[in-house]
């Protein structure tokens, strides 16, 4: 038996196909079909690796006597969150206000006309841990629906008039000057967990965004010792394991302890993307190797684990295997005492902690204690470590969600490019090559963008988001190759995005017109575990105004929306980061490397370029005859004597151009 989503693309939504519940996919047939029978919509919305997703699912939608219920009162509606965010934004919004919290799976109960008037989260079989049985929500719902209709329709407006007003508030608007990001960075100084590493207590989520703006503080002034400490501590207790896989490299989604000690064990390619770049970046101003070793076990794992053959990047490996939490990345002692001799047991005990699972207590993750040197060079741990990743082999590995998301793509793609300058050129400019070659080939048809691909095919009009981060992506390996057919994508696909998404008000929305059956176009603001779709498409933005000497007219344009910002960013960093990285770079004002000749020819000037972060100069180098489709900031430069040449700019006014290594670096400096 199976329903309305065997025709599905994605994973998510193919894991529903068979079940009872009589499901259809995101659309007008769904629609119709309530107005027409005048039944209330159930909408659940989740993902493949969400772990309470497949509990749910198992608990309830695979019951036959809860589908029945639900096929006989209810139109039911699955939705997959990382094909379509826009839809999860405006009903996750709806159960936040409801609620005063959210999650995944959510679930949502709305009128024939798709607005929301009750919601949850994840609804248990029967009750319990002060939640009610979800066979008792939907009686509960059913009753209502049809003894309390007026009541249903007056909280329906007043919900949809809250989720409007959300979408469309702004602070008042205040011009942005250094003390803003100055009391950001006190406040997130401040609010930090100084014991253990990180914001807030449990679950513990890694903040890459955060740990980046004040990494470019850093950068720019490295006198801010207090800062420094902060990220060191940071990124030194998320690398110590239990969040982070000390066997194979990459991070898991969040910690469910304060510790970072019992992580949540999906693992997210836009989690591991962020922090790839932010370990990058803090290797240069800390200087700190372990932190490069971060950087390079990530990469390994997504390489071996996450790439498809056409050269992107799949969206998630789960936290579940064989049916249960966890299971692949946790050992019993009995196990430990089987794999390790004596003295390599007693080694590991002595020098890791052990804390058990809550939902299965003679599972074991581990961590090492406080003061182990991870990266010196220990034979026997190495030994140990290799014996267990033996062991772990031996397991069913979780599953792979294999859809490919445009977005995750471009910043992944952003840091292969950004690696490849600061670290090793060679090893990482071919994953960039053929990741933004994989972009161009599969997502960009003519004048549309598609979000999803998997498999042969792609699906899922592109979102702000997704143009936002492939631009910023193209644009950071234009900055390192040269190659202007990278910079000519990025400027046809902004194009398309301000044409597309432009709200008249300022800024942009989320979705476009092409994206079916929303209530309303969101505009969300603040940054979630990815950045804040407007922001990244303004960071894009900006950076294409630098190259194409037009700054002082994009100043000109979004300036008054920016303004509206500032506010909400000083006073509520963790949220607002992508902000504060635009208003960073901003007041700093950009300055140019202009470089002309050979690639070859001009590797000491870019080695001495990217022998330090530095945030805020935007490259771009070519030999000549430059082509007619070169940044304007590249035209009418010459080679001095024929030689490789360096020019460096701010605001468009160069300084002497130069052919010296050592007087471009006093330049820089």
């Amino acid at each position: 038996m199976t329903n309305h989503l065997i025709s599905s693309n994605s994973p998510y939504l193919l894991q529903h196909a068979h079940n009872p519940v009589d499901w259809y996919p995101w659309g007008n047939e769904a629609f119709e079909k309530a107005q027409r029978e005048d039944k209330p919509i159930f909408l659940s919305i989740g993902y493949a690796s969400c772990h309470w997703c497949h509990v749910m699912a198992h608990e309830s939608f695979e019951d036959e006597r809860i589908a029945e219920y639900l096929n006989q009162h209810f139109v039911s509606i699955k939705v997959d969150r990382e094909e379509r965010p826009d839809v999860d934004a405006i009903y996750m919004s709806a159960v936040v206000a409801l609620t005063g919290h959210g999650g995944w799976p959510l679930s949502v109960f709305l009128t024939p006309e798709g607005k929301p008037f009750f919601g949850g989260t994840y609804y248990p079989p029967v009750p319990r841990h002060r939640l009610p049985a979800f066979i008792d929500v939907l009686r509960a719902i059913h009753e209502a629906w049809t003894t309390k209709r007026e009541q249903i329709e007056e909280a329906t407006e007043q919900i949809y008039n809250a989720l409007r007003q959300q979408f469309q508030s702004r602070s008042q608007p205040r011009p942005f000057e250094p003390e803003h990001l100055e009391r950001a960075t006190t406040r997130l100084i401040q609010s930090y967990d100084w014991q253990y590493g990180g914001w807030g207590k449990a679950p513990k989520f890694p903040q890459p965004i955060a740990l980046e703006f004040l990494i470019h503080r850093l950068a720019q002034n490295p006198t801010l010792t207090r800062v420094k400490e902060l990220i060191e501590h940071a990124l030194e207790k998320m690398s110590l394991g239990g969040m982070y896989d000390l066997l194979e490299g990459g991070f898991c989604r969040y910690s469910t302890d304060q510790r970072w000690m019992i992580p949540h064990f999906e693992k997210m390619l836009y989690d591991n993307a962020q922090l790839a770049t932010v370990y990058l970046y803090a290797t240069l101003v800390t200087k700190n190797e372990g932190f490069k070793n971060v950087v390079e076990q990530t990469v390994e794992f997504l390489l071996q684990n996450m790439q498809d053959s056409s050269g992107l990047f799949y969206s998630s490996m789960d936290a579940d295997s064989e049916g249960e939490e966890g299971k692949y990345y946790t050992f019993t002692l009995e196990e430990l005492r089987r794999t390790l001799t004596p003295e390599e047991y007693e080694l590991f005990s002595m020098t890791h902690h052990l804390s058990p699972l809550e939902s299965n207590p003679a599972w074991m993750v581990f961590q090492p204690i406080e003061g182990i040197d991870l990266n010196r060079d220990n034979p026997s741990r190495a030994i140990i470590y290799a014996k267990l990743r033996h062991l772990r082999s031996s397991r069913v590995r979780p599953n792979i969600d294999d859809k490919c998301i445009l977005s995750w793509n471009g910043l992944l793609l952003r840091f292969f490019a950004e690696a490849s300058k600061y670290l090793n050129f060679q090893k990482f400019i071919e994953p960039a090559m053929s990741l933004a070659s994989a972009i161009r080939d599969w997502y960009v048809k003519d004048n549309a963008l598609f979000r999803i691909k998997r498999g042969e095919t792609v699906s899922t009009p592109a979102l702000l988001e997704d143009y936002a981060a492939a631009i910023v992506g193209l644009l950071s390996l234009y900055e390192v190759s040269g190659e202007v057919e990278w910079f000519e994508l990025s400027k046809h696909l902004a194009n398309l995005m301000v044409e597309k998404f432009q709200d008249p008000n300022g800024g942009f929305f989320d979705a476009s017109s092409e994206h079916s059956g929303l209530i309303l176009r969101p505009k969300e603001l603040q940054d979630t575990s990815t950045p804040a779709a407007n922001a990244l498409a303004l960071q894009a933005l900006f950076k294409l105004a630098v190259l194409e000497g037009t700054y002082l007219d994009w100043l000109d344009r979004y300036t008054p929306f920016l303004q509206s910002v500032t506010e909400l960013a000083s006073q509520y960093p963790l949220s607002f980061s992508s902000w504060l990285l635009l208003f960073d770079s901003i007041l700093a004002e950009p300055k140019e490397a202009v470089l002309v000749g050979a690639r070859q020819e001009l590797q000491p000037f870019l080695g001495v370029l990217w022998s330090k972060l530095r945030t805020q100069i935007v490259v771009c180098h070519s030999d000549l005859p430059l082509s007619p489709f070169a940044p304007h900031i590249l035209r009418d430069r010459t080679k001095v004597n024929h030689q490789p040449t360096a020019y460096f700019c701010h605001l468009g006014v160069c300084q002497n151009p130069t052919t010296d290594i050592e007087e471009f670096n006093k330049m820089l400096s």
